[in-house]
């Protein structure tokens, strides 16, 4: 029996920072493609028990980390190096700083993790294992297979399923542009029921495509297939996903979204200003009347959570205060907003480095936490910023406007509204903390 530890590095816990939180996969997708006669244990410590390098018995360690868990995941790595046990780390990070991560680990995968790792197993019992593998993101998911469920912690508040990989769109800001060749593919509808069926006692899935519906006629008839199945199989729970805002115009594909669980859809809108959606080529948002697209979205009885971005280049001192009135005028839901954050790799971050303004300190480097020296708003500006744009939309007042347009179309979503708004409070108090910490010790930005 060969002892494989695998690890989410983190250096808080999620669980008592975020309202909405749902279980990772990469691993429990690796764990799946994992030969039997491996022992496996996971150490999630977003949510859970931390792992102790200097302890832990095993032949290989396998990381997956974000950028601000790298810091972590090296400390982890160096470590077991020096105990002789064999590392291998994947993800977006090292993915675009693959030599930064070998100074740490023995091994890299670079891209998708499933195809690379069946060969690494193999040339790790070999002892022949190389320091890079590489798995391109257009191979099919024919048999990508589910993920081993019996590994996710039970701290996330909503499991997490996933239906299709891939988006096309080139946005300057986004992580996924550091891979090549990012081909849109679905995975095998009685896959997806196979793995909807364990996880059919749930009251709330959150659906992790980066785009459900997909970008083509095609994609969309294949959604429609797959959300008859689910319709067919009478799942009790609710689900959400992210879709891009033309779904507002497959009013077929919504309803039968709504008729399959589909009651939220998280819609990336980033700015109502045209020539911001310009500087990040987000060239599908302009032109679009996002007020008469999230009216045609409630039409079928789907919430909707825009998802904004503060901080470009083209926001004056003050835009928040214009953002609010537009995101009321058109009927959001919910909000999430997030700083304009320079991810190794992008375009973005290549722009912003050579203009000096981005960080190399991993650590404070998330979407939470202002690490770009803005054009027109300082750090503690755009912090009170958020807060501002947030406590308009998280407030008893507007949840009870937001209950009240549901009260007659929908009620499901009622509890979630509410435990959002709630949890919403805590998380945001220990956000701003920790970006305020981060502000102290970085005063010179």
């Amino acid at each position: 029996m060969i002892e494989l530890a695998m690890c989410y590095p983190s250096l808080v816990k999620e669980n008592v920072g975020t309202e909405m939180l749902y279980s990772p996969l990469a691993l429990a997708y690796l764990a799946s493609h994992t030969p039997e006669y491996y022992n496996i244990s996971l150490y999630d410590e977003y949510v859970g028990e931390d792992m102790d390098p200097e302890t832990i018995i095993a032949d290989l360690v396998a990381v997956s980390s974000l950028s601000s868990g790298i810091s972590r995941a090296y400390e982890i790595g160096d470590k077991l190096r020096a105990r002789g046990i064999k590392t291998v780390i994947g993800g977006a990070h090292v993915s675009s700083l693959p030599e930064e991560a070998l100074e740490h680990f023995d091994t890299v995968i670079l891209g998708e993790g499933e195809k690379p790792w069946r060969q690494f197993l193999e040339d790790f019992e070999n002892k022949q294992a190389k320091e890079r593998y590489f798995g391109p993101m257009d191979v099919s998911l024919e048999n990508i297979g589910t993920p081993l469920r019996s590994l996710m912690h039970n701290n996330y508040h909503y499991p997490s399923v996933m239906t299709s990989r891939g988006c096309p769109y080139a946005c300057s800001f986004c992580y996924l542009t550091i891979y090549k060749n990012r081909k849109y593919r679905t995975i095998p509808h009685e896959t997806v029921l196979r793995d909807l069926d364990s996880i059919q006692d749930s009251s709330v899935v959150v659906v992790t495509d980066e785009n459900f519906i997909g970008y083509s006629k095609k994609d969309s008839e294949d959604r429609k297939l797959l959300l008859n199945k689910i319709i067919k199989r009478n799942y009790k729970f609710i689900w959400g996903c992210q879709a891009s805002i033309n779904i507002a115009e497959q009013p077929e594909l919504m309803q039968l979204m709504y008729k399959a669980g589909c009651r939220t859809v998280f819609v990336g809108f980033e700015s109502t200003d045209p020539e911001s959606l310009k500087s990040i080529s987000k060239k599908h948002n302009i032109g679009v009347d996002y007020k008469e697209a999230v009216k045609k979205i409630h039409k079928h009885k789907i919430a909707v959570i825009a998802s904004c971005i503060l901080g470009m280049d083209n926001q004056k001192e003050g835009y928040h205060k214009f953002l609010i009135k537009e995101l009321k005028n058109i009927k959001v839901d919910f909000v999430r907003v997030f700083f304009m954050t320079a991810w190794p790799g992008t375009k973005l971050h290549k722009q912003l480095e050579a203009e000096g303004r981005t960080t190399t300190d991993w650590d404070s480097l998330r979407k939470d936490i202002p690490t770009t020296k803005f054009k027109h708003y300082t750090h503690k500006g755009i912090l009170a910023a958020r807060k501002e744009v947030m406590d308009a939309f998280f407030n008893w007042q507007s949840l009870s406007m937001v209950i009240l347009r549901w009260l007659f179309k929908d009620r499901s979503l009622m509890g979630v509204f509410i435990k959002l708004s709630v949890r919403n409070k805590v998380s945001e108090r220990i956000r701003n903390k920790r970006a305020n910490t981060v502000l102290q010790r970085n005063r010179n930005l």
